[in-house]
């Protein structure tokens, strides 16, 4: 039997991992139709169907979920070796990192000029990647991710502990705002990132319900940079680690408020690289695990 062609298994593959044709399509920069073709045919080629439509989601049949299960790790192997190859032979070495979106901007992006100084051969790719995966599953070579512990069975490093929150806001805001205690702030819009309801509350008070239930008040944001650039517009107090603005209160964008908070939670996690074992031979990795915690070395004192 000859074997499907490889445009057909990524089509099927993606598909099999969004759960939709019209996701899959937009993935792959192709029609929904080139896509229901693909998987059409080769239904037809080899016998089987692969998914059953379940309200507005494809789903995976039986048949359907062992074989994307097992083409799946093959697809990656492929997807890596080629970029390896395409690397190689243009003289470079290439890192995709998969990263929480906040660290990479307000933290890494900013400091990766001096790796390209130090490793002028690697290029790092970055992927905006919240959420946990296993490596043999992706097409990543090393995570920073926020959390307790560091991934097991993986070469890790500790990185940075977040530290302690503080709340901020524009200096417009502040001089017009006539704070005197800190109980005042309950009279401005309060700003919250929606990963995280209970960061106001637990700053004004660890017991007080009344407290904790008019500090849920105020737009909550998705993502962490919205939270910043609403304090910056004067659009109300954010209560945020002070290590990720750091930069926009050296430049005057932001100022803190004099106030300490009512109830210390105390840190809240930290954020580690983990990376997949090198091959004999590859350094690579293990180059950008030694820059990245020098880096955090020489920036802890100041957290």
């Amino acid at each position: 039997m000859r074997l499907p062609s490889l445009i057909a298994l990524q089509m099927l593959e993606c598909a099999a991992r969004l759960g939709s044709f019209t996701r899959a399509a937009a993935e792959l920069n192709v029609t929904e139709s080139a896509i229901s073709r693909q998987i059409q045919a080769l239904e037809a080629r080899l016998g089987v169907r692969f998914f059953e439509r379940v309200r507005q989601r494809v789903v995976l049949t039986s048949e359907g979920d062992r074989y994307v299960r097992e083409i799946r790790a093959e697809l990656k192997a492929i997807e890596r070796a080629t970029k390896d190859l395409a690397s190689r032979a243009g003289g470079m070495e290439v890192i995709e990192l998969a990263v929480v979106p906040t660290f990479a901007t307000q933290w890494l992006i900013p400091r990766l000029a001096s790796f390209r100084i130090d490793s002028p051969r690697i290029v790092v790719n970055i992927h905006a990647r919240p959420e946990p995966f296993h490596f043999g599953d992706s097409i990543y070579d090393a995570a920073i991710y926020f959390g307790d512990r560091p991934w097991d069975g993986h070469p890790s490093a500790a990185l940075i502990d977040e530290g302690p929150s503080i709340p901020v806001c524009s200096p417009t805001l502040l001089a017009h705002a006539k704070l005197r205690r800190r109980e005042d702030l309950l009279r401005l819009p309060l700003l919250h990132l929606a990963s995280r309801p209970d960061a106001w509350p637990d700053w004004f008070s660890g017991d007080d319900e009344a407290v904790r239930r008019r500090a849920r008040l105020g737009p909550r944001y998705d993502l962490f940079t919205m939270v910043t650039r609403g304090a910056i517009a004067g659009l109300g107090v954010a209560v945020l680690p002070e290590m990720m603005v750091r930069s926009e209160m050296e430049s005057g964008q932001l100022v803190t408020l004099p106030f300490p908070a009512a109830h210390e939670a105390g840190r809240s996690g930290s954020y580690f690289l983990s990376y997949r074992q090198e091959k004999p031979g590859e350094t690579k990795l293990a180059r950008f695990a030694s820059w990245l915690v020098g880096q955090c070395r020489d920036d802890a004192p100041t957290c």
